[in-house]
């Protein structure tokens, strides 16, 4: 499996539309994605992925994802971390971790942070057990934060120290 990640752009958008219009996809990302949305809505969306630190995650050639570093802090050396494997096709196989190991590298050595973190939906379990493989510490949780399928969820936060990141997990 040859993974590839290139900057988001523009001709990224068709993809990220086809995944944000997919409610198994949508389900684990930001309420607004939790109803269909118009080709423009998410092109417009999508400028902040164009913006900000973004990549489309290529396997083979064929883009299946996406990642970002959000909310950097250069001053306090901090940033969040987002994950989408949008091609439900690749679903646990495996790229999530490879995407996550190439994050942790790209902020701790690359960019010279010292805390890196995320905040998942308490559903997500799959997600949670990736951030806990890599090191990551359930630091807090917002109770009630989201409303899905008829009940409130929490969010947990998560964050890792540079001093606490081992490189092979």
């Amino acid at each position: 499996m040859d993974i590839k990640y290139k900057k988001f752009s523009a001709e990224h958008v068709p993809y990220y539309y086809q995944w944000r219009n997919d409610p198994e996809v949508a389900i684990y990302d930001q309420s607004g994605f939790l109803r269909p949305m118009s080709y423009e809505e998410v092109e417009a969306w999508c400028q902040i992925l164009i913006d900000g630190m973004t990549y489309i995650v290529e396997v083979d050639g064929k883009p299946v994802g996406q990642c970002a570093f959000m909310n950097m802090d250069q001053r306090n050396r901090h940033a969040e971390l987002a994950i989408v494997i949008g091609d439900k096709n690749y679903w646990s196989q495996g790229i999530g971790s490879i995407v996550m190991a190439q994050l942790l590298e790209w902020g701790f050595e690359g960019l010279n942070l010292n805390r890196l973190y995320l905040h998942v939906f308490d559903f997500n379990k799959r997600a949670m057990g990736l951030y806990e493989k890599f090191g990551f510490t359930k630091e807090g949780t917002m109770r009630d934060m989201i409303y899905r399928e008829g009940r409130y969820n929490d969010i947990h936060c998560y964050g890792l120290m540079r001093n606490e990141w081992k490189k092979e997990a």
